[in-house]
């Protein structure tokens, strides 16, 4: 009997529709629910560096659980299953948590305490549905697994920024709140339901998740160890930037209802970068992959730069969705790049620890530019060209680290396009 069985693509979009609950609900809440209920507590000056504090704590707290949901998850033999009970307690705490923030949200506390349980349960829940793909899928599938999975991911971001952007612009956040509830119960239930028989038999390779122990282990990996620190520099450039849109449009461009120019930027650079994945990502095989991998942190840092300089809405639009574009690809190209670099038969452990690389990015991300914006509070538009010029040193600095440490420069003088 071979180790897995082929599955219906019934069966693999069932799988996946959690996905699509939990995008929506982090888009939601890093983009919109939390700096416009900030906004609404505390003075304007104040409002970036709470921001950054309540995002990094909240990330941090999250990244500890799922780790503890990933190593319960492997050793839980229940009559639920595996996977499922951690992905049902997740779900029912992101629920609970919504549920107050519905019912009460007229405090920084609460606020604070509601985007904690959110962190929580929406990482216990991942920590234990991510490894599905290596449970239940066969390597023939995988795939397009991860393709589907990919495509709840982008509507999910999708839906969080269009649907709660204009939501929250006509202030209804209570019925955006209700339809982001409504999705995560739905696409926790599938999923829950769709592997209902797999998840008793489970074929996952357990992984150490010890620590210490692994990053040592990949330490002695040269071109990993810099691939993921360089990660970690263009992880800050970018990913704390989703906080304080609302707050660019708003103060910086002078946009009343920023919410609605959240929604329309956010669709916009999602569906270009999407689109242009799809090209990239078929051509990838075709183009060196060290040019690649160079050429997209390195346009974002000069596109993010020259944003600083703009004040007009269309032209942040342009950047952004040239920004989006790069920084899509550069983590699609990332994923095949580290299959060649790492050590055969560890791939799991090794991409555990570059995840670790981008979480901790993002969770220092925020904070970072939130004190930033207190530095610099007062000074308008000003505040914000120093992020943008902060966030493309972050770029840079990850550029020079993969030309100087990862890539091969003789192969990138002597074979610089198209692979034959």
């Amino acid at each position: 009997m071979s180790r897995y069985s082929l599955k219906s693509f019934r069966y693999i979009f069932g799988m996946n529709s959690v996905y699509l609950g939990s995008n929506y609900l982090w888009t939601s809440f890093e983009s919109l629910f939390l700096p416009y209920e900030i906004e609404l507590l505390l003075p304007v000056d104040v409002q970036a560096i709470y921001l950054g504090l309540i995002a990094f704590f909240g990330i941090i707290i999250g990244i500890a659980f799922n780790f503890i949901s990933g190593t319960l998850s492997d050793r839980i033999r229940s009559r639920l299953g595996k996977r499922r009970p951690m992905i049902l307690l997740g779900s029912i705490i992101v629920v609970f948590a919504l549920v107050l923030f519905i019912l009460i949200k007229d405090s920084l506390t609460v606020i604070f305490i509601i985007y904690i349980l959110i962190e929580i349960g929406s990482n216990i829940a991942y920590g234990s549905y991510r490894p599905l793909i290596r449970d239940v899928i066969p390597p023939s599938q995988r795939g397009a697994s991860s393709g589907i999975g990919g495509f709840f991911t982008l509507i999910g971001s999708a839906l969080g920024f269009g649907l709660s952007g204009l939501l929250i612009g006509t202030g209804r956040i209570e019925l955006a709140s209700i339809l982001i509830l409504m999705t995560i119960i739905a696409g926790a239930s599938v999923t829950v339901l769709t592997i209902k028989k797999e998840d008793y038999i489970s074929n996952s390779e357990v992984i150490s998740r010890r620590l210490l122990k692994v990053l040592r282990s990949a330490s002695k990996s040269g071109k990993f160890k810099w691939m993921a620190i360089a990660n970690f520099f263009i992880t800050i450039g970018s990913s704390g930037l989703v906080f304080f849109e609302y707050y660019y449009f708003e103060y910086a461009l002078g946009l009343k209802n920023a919410a609605i120019y959240v929604a329309i930027s956010g669709v916009s650079i999602l569906v270009v970068s999407a689109i242009s994945t799809v090209a990239i990502g078929i051509l990838s095989d075709r183009i060196n992959k060290d040019v690649l991998l160079l050429s997209f942190p390195l346009i974002s840092g000069f596109s993010i730069f020259f944003i600083s300089f703009i004040h007009l809405f269309y032209l942040f639009l342009i950047l952004g969705s040239i920004i989006g574009i790069a920084y899509g690809n550069y983590f699609t190209i990332t994923n095949s790049y580290l299959s060649f670099i790492v050590p055969h038969g560890s791939v799991g452990k090794y991409l555990a620890i570059f995840l670790v690389s981008t979480e901790i990015g993002a969770a220092f991300s925020p904070l970072i530019y939130g004190i930033v914006l207190y530095i610099f509070r007062g000074t308008g538009a000003l505040a914000y060209s120093r992020l943008f010029e902060l966030s493309s040193i972050f770029y840079f600095l990850g550029f020079i680290l993969i030309f100087l440490k990862v890539v091969n420069r003789k192969n990138l003088i002597k074979n610089p396009g198209i692979v034959q």
